[in-house]
């Protein structure tokens, strides 16, 4: 079977959750959609509220992007997994499409998100959108099978700055490297640059988190 992915491109009004572990993740792996659709994006970090360097740093990123809302959690760093009291205040209802790190991403608290967004999403009072798409991005592995990519060509000076912006984390050299990840994506897409997805509905999206939590 051969997957061809299809260019995914955000309508007007779409309502678009990004939630991630630590600050320079959502930079790492949708500084480029963001940057092209800043009006449709909520950012969620969960941890690192409370330390003052980090903090900054993500402000920073987060002015460049200039995103509808964002906020910080003070979740802890390496036990993301433990957090889930604090996790399920996230109002995941209101959105079309919420953007979490690939799932086989071998970092625990990047597994964690996905481990807790599930539980949440089957919480008895939770009624998310029956529309809802959940959007797999890349930061620490991967995709091997996207089906979905994003053109960041136009965006992906802004996208650089962005991750930079994380210098306690040598922002400058994952930067470097992410552009080669995004430049790969792109030849095989047939522009510059790309970000590449793996788009679910809400029941494959359980499915295989509940595959891997067995």
């Amino acid at each position: 079977m051969n997957i061809k992915p299809l260019p995914f491109e955000l309508i007007r009004g779409s309502k678009c959750l990004l939630i991630a572990p630590h600050p320079d993740d959502e930079s790492i792996g949708c500084g480029g959609i963001m940057n092209l659709y800043p009006g449709c994006f909520d950012v969620v970090c969960l941890t690192h509220g409370n330390n003052p360097t980090r903090h900054d740093e993500f402000e920073k990123a987060m002015k460049i992007i200039s995103p509808n809302n964002y906020g910080m959690m003070n979740l802890y760093d390496k036990d993301v997994i433990s957090g889930y009291d604090e996790f399920k205040n996230i109002p995941v209802c209101e959105y079309d499409y919420i953007f979490v790190p690939y799932i086989y991403d071998q970092h625990r608290d990047h597994k964690a998100v996905s481990v807790h967004l599930k539980r949440l999403l089957d919480e008895e009072d939770i009624k998310p959108k029956r529309t809802l798409k959940i959007v797999f991005y890349e930061v620490w592995a991967p995709i091997n099978v996207p089906n979905y990519y994003t053109d960041i060509s136009s965006v992906m000076t802004k996208k650089i700055l962005c991750i930079s912006q994380h210098k306690s984390q040598d922002g400058s050299s994952f930067a470097k490297r992410i552009t080669g990840l995004n430049s790969y994506r792109g030849m095989l897409r047939s522009c510059e640059y790309a970000e590449s997805f793996l788009i679910l509905n809400y029941t494959d999206f359980c499915d295989i988190v509940e595959f891997l939590e067995n």
